[in-house]
């Protein structure tokens, strides 16, 4: 059950020499404390009682005042413990008080453009699209801290499921997002932390398999008579390249200007993690450079500032952050379309996107016996653990690749 008790903070002086008079409710070894607007000579203060003393000025009225609130403090926590086990000290407070509970939507909308400069679009597009599920679940425009528990959370979890039909990892991202932003609003103390509802909710993702590409098969891409200038030359040249180059990603790709590459390496930061990273080309990569400097040149040099995969619908000096966005999206659909063609075209039956060409670098520089660590490094990771994936889905191709020793089959006698 909940204490209360009133005291004077000591360490609350004023300049008259006087201290304020607090109420401390407790419960479950938490505090949270109310201000009674009162103020009184800290010697006219009795600790045993509990009250200020018969002499001091307006002794009777204050103890009167001071003795009402205790009571009520006490009503309410009794009420509301025994309606709900889960009440805390946080919960009686904002009762006593009156305040209203914030309003989850609003902090998250408020979050989401505080942070605009630091994430970037998509991220925030992805904010704000799960807000806009959390409004179509609750069907409403306001959703207090106070109302979001366990049984909340497991209840939009099954809405994502069912209603949106969206994938268990969209389910889990989406619920990722959630709990951040209910960990931001507890370090701001608009929810205590014993409310949190993710303290008993574990979220994991599903495995998804990784495709992936040999050299084989790559080959065969490479192998296609594509006409030089048309549009899916450049997109499978592009996805040949990041096979070849570290798995760079499309968006670093297309963004990629002649002042990155200083005849054998490219040089450039990542775009998602902001790291600096260092890629030694290969003759296939060269060879595709090659191709685009004589592709471009109109005169003896290349302008350094123009970007080397001629496919972003763009200025080479724009800064719109929305605009630079929305040419990189336009130019990935445009260059997964085209892959998905070149698959067919190429005899390959799997579901080819850009990120496969990524895939397929960590898997065959894993199998062609380059260290992880390294793999892990060119790959731009944040840690090794993120490469691991890749040494996971190698060892589950030497696994299939064993079991041609299951196969019934006579050995030749060697005469």
């Amino acid at each position: 059950m909940a204490s209360v008790k009133v005291y004077p903070r000591l360490d609350k002086i004023n300049k008259n020499g006087q201290v304020p008079i607090y109420l401390r409710l407790t419960k479950n070894r938490k505090s949270k404390y109310i201000a009674l607007d009162v103020y009184i000579n800290p010697k006219d203060w009795n600790e045993k009682t509990g009250k200020v003393k018969p002499g001091a000025k307006n002794a009777t009225q204050i103890n009167s005042f001071i003795s009402s609130k205790e009571a009520e403090a006490e009503a309410i926590s009794l009420e509301m413990e025994t309606k709900s086990k889960f009440i805390t000290a946080y919960d009686i407070k904002s009762r006593i008080i009156g305040s209203p509970p914030a309003d989850f939507f609003e902090f998250m909308s408020n979050r989401s453009k505080a942070l605009s400069e630091e994430l970037s679009i998509g991220t925030i597009r992805r904010f704000n699209g799960i807000l806009g599920k959390l409004k179509k679940f609750t069907k409403r425009d306001k959703l207090f801290f106070d109302e979001i528990n366990v049984k909340f959370i497991r209840d939009f979890q099954q809405f994502l499921i069912e209603e949106l039909k969206n994938h268990n990892n969209t389910v889990h991202s989406n619920l990722k997002v959630v709990r951040k932003m209910i960990s931001d609003a507890i370090d701001e103390e608009l929810m205590p932390a014993e409310k949190n509802p993710f303290n008993k909710i574990k979220l994991k993702g599903q495995k998804t398999f990784r495709e992936f590409l040999l050299d084989d098969e790559l080959e065969r891409i490479e192998s296609l008579d594509l006409e030089h200038g048309s549009i899916i030359n450049h997109h499978r040249n592009l996805y040949v390249f990041s096979a070849y180059s570290g798995g760079v990603r499309i968006s670093d790709l297309l963004m990629m200007r002649w002042k990155n590459f200083n005849g054998k390496h490219l040089y450039f930061q990542v775009k998602k993690t902001k790291e600096d990273l260092s890629i030694k080309l290969l003759k296939k990569s060269l060879d595709i450079l090659q191709f685009y400097k004589t592709y471009q040149r109109k005169s003896d040099t290349l302008d350094p500032e123009s970007f080397i995969f001629p496919l972003l619908n763009i200025a080479t000096d724009e800064t719109d952050k929305l605009k630079l966005f929305n040419a990189i999206s336009s130019a990935t659909a445009f260059t997964n379309k085209s892959l998905r063609k070149i698959g067919i075209l190429a005899g390959i039956n799997k579901k080819i996107s850009f990120h496969t060409a990524r895939h397929s670098w960590a898997v065959r520089a894993l199998q062609k016996g380059m260290r992880i660590e390294y793999v892990s490094k060119l790959m731009g990771h944040a840690s090794v653990k993120h490469t691991e994936v890749y040494a996971r889905i190698l060892n589950e191709e030497l696994d299939k690749a064993m079991n041609i020793f299951d196969k019934t089959q006579k050995l030749k006698k060697v005469v």
